[in-house]
């Protein structure tokens, strides 16, 4: 049984896609959701089969060029920052640093000051900095350096699941499955007095938790993972399709689809940093 043995079986449905699993298919995926404003209640327990999209992630820093100007290039030239403590910024160090850097580049000064003051007149006199630049056999070194800018973006992960039932009962199952997902990706909104009058706001959608289980054992909360974990994540898109093979077929005298093709976007919630390599994701 893949089933979560924490949650509590009388507040969410445990629901599995194929039920061979943890028996025939040893590697499955457990989805499990929880409200944001209970404070934590579980809302969905579902393990499916991993399918072929699903062990893919990806890592990223994001910096960009910065020109650094004259002042502060030169005194990044000059200055030794390995001085610096780390973590702190000093208004004294950076005069120090300018001064030493400015000192450093004395020789050259009278060249530099003949080209600013053309980048300067660009304005009054078009190409004047060109010839300047031409004339001088040189160009202002605008000092560009690789600048980290931070975190700025969240890790996604998709899962496309095609789900063959074989009966009437199993497809029942497979619609709870997609249900069950679509409730907790969407807003609650309740509080209104009549449904003419709905509530002016909406509940935030439930939270998920995801993690993969490989021959039978889910993979392990540190560096020894060979492969990722999966932080805490919302669900930002399921996309469904009944058709078959591009043609409507259900079970006989049923409404109940013979395929039902299921793609899940997710967004972690919190940025990824080496520390947390080191739990496995």
């Amino acid at each position: 049984m893949a089933g979560n043995p924490h949650l509590d079986a009388s507040t969410v449905e445990y629901l599995q896609y194929p039920s061979t699993l943890g028996s025939d298919v040893m590697h499955w995926i457990n989805f499990k959701a929880f409200d944001v404003k209970s404070g934590g209640d579980p809302t969905l327990d579902i393990a499916l089969y991993i399918p072929g999209d699903a062990l893919q992630t990806s890592y990223k820093s994001d910096w960009e060029a910065v020109s650094m100007g004259k002042m502060l290039g030169m005194a990044d030239k000059a200055a030794d920052l390995s001085q610096i403590p780390a973590g702190t910024f000093s208004l004294s160090g950076l005069k120090t640093g300018i001064a030493a850097g400015l000192k450093a580049g004395a020789a050259e000064s009278s060249k530099v000051t003949m080209l600013e003051i053309a980048k300067l007149g660009e304005s009054t006199i078009p190409g004047s900095k060109a010839w300047m630049e031409k004339k001088a056999g040189a160009v202002l070194n605008p000092f560009i350096v690789a600048a980290y800018k931070g975190p700025s973006d969240m890790r996604t992960h998709d899962f496309t699941f095609q789900m063959l039932p074989q009966s009437e009962m199993e497809s029942r199952n497979c619609m709870k499955i997609a249900n069950a997902f679509k409730k907790s990706m969407l807003p609650a909104h309740k509080g209104g007095k009549a449904a003419a009058a709905p509530s002016m706001l909406f509940g935030y959608p439930d939270t998920f938790e995801i993690s993969y289980t490989i021959n039978g054992d889910p993979l392990p909360k540190s560096d020894s993972n060979p492969m990722f974990n999966i932080g805490k994540s919302v669900l930002t898109s399921c996309d469904l399709d009944f058709s078959t093979e591009s043609t409507a077929l259900f079970f006989d005298d049923t409404q109940y689809p013979v395929s039902i093709s299921m793609k899940l976007s997710f967004m972690e919630t919190e940025v990824m940093y080496r520390e947390k390599v080191e739990k496995g994701f």
